[in-house]
């Protein structure tokens, strides 16, 4: 059975259940996250900003209010960071005001992954592949400061939409989600407020590529708390 939930309590709660949980920040920690790890990067996902500057790392990732953290080497930009010279092996430290939040809930589950449009179609392969046992699949959309995101709910109704296609089963609210996903346009997710921000910040260029469905072909899998490919 996949499910859907939203935020923090929801991300505990499934990793209370011992589900997989899947981590969707579409805009755009989880498609940076797959960035990095298809550069050969390590992600070390933390809370806080002070985690960030103080942990043994290569690289400095972070945002607060999606305005880059000063000092860090890098804003949560996909397209930055996929044309920057991250090597790979390097050691990455990311904060972000939503999605390293999530994850960091999702503590205990028993599995973590982290999803968006960008590899939907191989977390979906990988996840209707994989046996966990009877742990169920929750999809985690961050939102917003606790509130709902439509960019993380349509790229949640992607994922769960290309799981269904391969037999699994959805409950109700997942199955909402997936028809929600198939009704919404591109350019409604291109203009709502988290868009709208980033466009403000001077971040528009990274909208198309966090709405491009299956270009970044990766699984980033969280292991001793590190995400890898």
């Amino acid at each position: 059975m996949a499910r859907y939930v939203g935020g923090e309590r929801g991300a505990k709660n499934a990793a209370r259940n011992g589900s997989v949980v899947v981590v969707v920040d579409a805009f755009r920690a989880s498609t940076t996250i797959a960035v990095l790890v298809s550069k050969g990067a390590r992600v070390v996902p933390v809370a806080s900003i002070e985690e960030a500057a103080s942990a043994d790392a290569d690289f400095r990732i972070g945002e607060r209010g999606s305005a880059k953290v000063a000092g860090f080497d890098f804003g949560n930009s996909p397209t930055e960071i996929l044309t920057s010279e991250i090597p790979p092996d390097s050691t990455v430290a990311l904060s972000t005001t939503n999605g390293t939040r999530v994850i960091d809930a999702a503590a205990g589950a028993r599995a973590i992954l982290t999803g968006a449009f960008v590899n939907a179609e191989s977390l979906a392969e990988y996840l209707s592949r994989e046996t966990h046992g009877d742990a169920g699949v929750v999809v985690v959309g961050c939102g917003w400061e606790g509130y709902r995101a439509s960019e993380d709910e349509a790229a949640a109704g992607a994922i769960l939409d290309r799981l269904r296609s391969r037999g699994a089963k959805l409950d109700e609210r997942a199955g909402r989600v997936v028809e929600r996903y198939l009704a919404c346009s591109r350019r409604a997710l291109k203009s709502n407020n988290a868009a709208r921000r980033l466009e403000r910040l001077g971040y528009g260029r990274d909208l198309d590529f966090c709405l491009a469905e299956d270009t970044v072909p990766v699984v980033p899998r969280l292991a001793g708390g590190t995400f890898v490919g």
